[in-house]
């Protein structure tokens, strides 16, 4: 079992390890306990399910192989295979720190031989009217600023992707952002919001990445407890994901690029001169669907070049990439598959390694640029 004890003191990781040491449950008890933190028992069968962690089809599976609550994800975020005991399965999904967990699960004292089934679950969470999740998110997004020339967001991504040519785009706004852990606000960052769209143009979400207030880069969250908590997600869902995308910028003579991420995107755009829209994951890029009105008819897929899974022997994000290519040419649209040339990058990563490279040739050397295509902001 995990024993991480980040930000703890030393009486406390004393306390964490030994806790873990004599904790055991039997197979029944796992799953009672698993169960009592919102991990559906659909999750818990031994075949393979979607991930209660990530989201994505048929990848995660539930074995109880070592007697810990164990589990593996195929393809976990951002496609790397994950697994675990069923301790690190409940801090994952409820993002809750290890040291709280085992003081709910042991009334915080020393291990006691209570059964699980004297444990109080937690009151299950309310879940959120339809028209609360839409005026949340709508009054988040009109209380941001519009991106501009030279703000922290634009910042932030010129230096992801240097050089970046693109302009303020009408998708992206940047905003004082709450960040909410365990149901308490940790404080506000700034954040660039990205308004994900449904292909009838419904809104999906608002995806946040929180920057550090001072420099252009992602901002560092620490809970309470000592785990640096992820500055990348979702808001809350108003409508089901699958299909949608960030539309960045508008489409040029009937081509748009997708892709996994948002820094990523924009390398390839900076490689291709394509306009580009932003798909989130890899599992939201393999679902996208071209909306109509656009009068798209080239669609350039920008794949993570991940390294291979184990299991499968295959690069998740290249598989991502091929499945919508797929899909969208049996629709009749002709597709451009793009993929990095370094295993384990994505485009943002491709773009700057040319880019700095370019520029360390000196005045005589070629200067990386972008290709002549003009995309124009969304």
């Amino acid at each position: 079992m995990s024993t991480t004890g980040r930000g703890l003191s030393p009486e406390q990781r004393d306390w964490l390890q030994r806790t873990l040491k004599g904790f055991a449950l039997s197979p029944e008890a796992w799953i009672s306990t698993l169960m009592s933190y919102g991990i559906a028992a659909s999750y818990l069968t031994g075949k393979a399910t979607s991930c209660p962690v990530c989201g994505g089809d048929d990848r995660f599976t539930y074995d109880n192989r070592h007697g810990r609550g164990d589990w593996v994800c195929r393809k976990c975020n951002d496609g790397d295979p994950m697994g675990g005991d069923g301790l690190q399965l409940i801090t994952r999904v409820n993002r809750i720190g290890l040291f709280k967990l085992m003081r709910e699960l042991t009334g915080g004292a020393p291990p006691s031989k209570r059964a699980v089934a004297d444990f109080k679950a937690p009151r299950p969470k309310r879940k959120a009217s339809p028209a609360f999740v839409e005026k949340r998110l709508t009054d988040m997004w009109n209380a941001a600023r519009p991106q501009a020339t030279g703000d922290l967001s634009m910042r932030y991504l010129q230096e992801r992707v240097p050089g970046l040519t693109a302009g303020p785009s009408r998708a992206l706004r940047l905003g004082m952002l709450e960040y909410r852990h365990d149901r308490k606000v940790l404080g506000e960052w700034p954040g660039i919001l990205a308004r994900f769209e449904l292909p009838d143009g419904r809104l999906g979400t608002l995806h946040r990445t929180f920057l550090d207030p001072v420099t252009p880069a992602k901002a560092s969250i620490v809970s309470p407890d000592g785990e640096i908590l992820d500055v990348k997600l979702n808001d809350m869902t108003l409508n089901p994901l699958a299909g949608g995308a960030v539309r960045l910028m508008q489409p040029v003579d009937g081509e748009i690029g997708v892709g996994e991420g948002l820094e990523t995107v924009y390398g390839g755009f900076m490689e291709t001169g394509v306009p580009v829209w932003n798909c989130l994951n890899r599992v939201l890029l393999s679902q996208f669907v071209v909306p109509e009105g656009f009068g798209i008819k080239v669609v350039h897929i920008f794949m993570d070049f991940d390294h291979v899974d184990p299991k499968t022997g295959k690069s998740p994000g290249v598989v991502a990439g091929m499945a919508l290519a797929k899909r969208l040419r049996a629709e009749g649209y002709t597709v451009v598959l793009h993929r990095p040339r370094v295993r384990g990058t994505d485009f943002a990563d491709q773009w700057t390694t040319r880019y700095l490279a370019s520029r360390m040739s000196g005045p005589l050397g070629r200067q990386a640029s972008p290709s002549p295509r003009v995309a124009r902001a969304f």
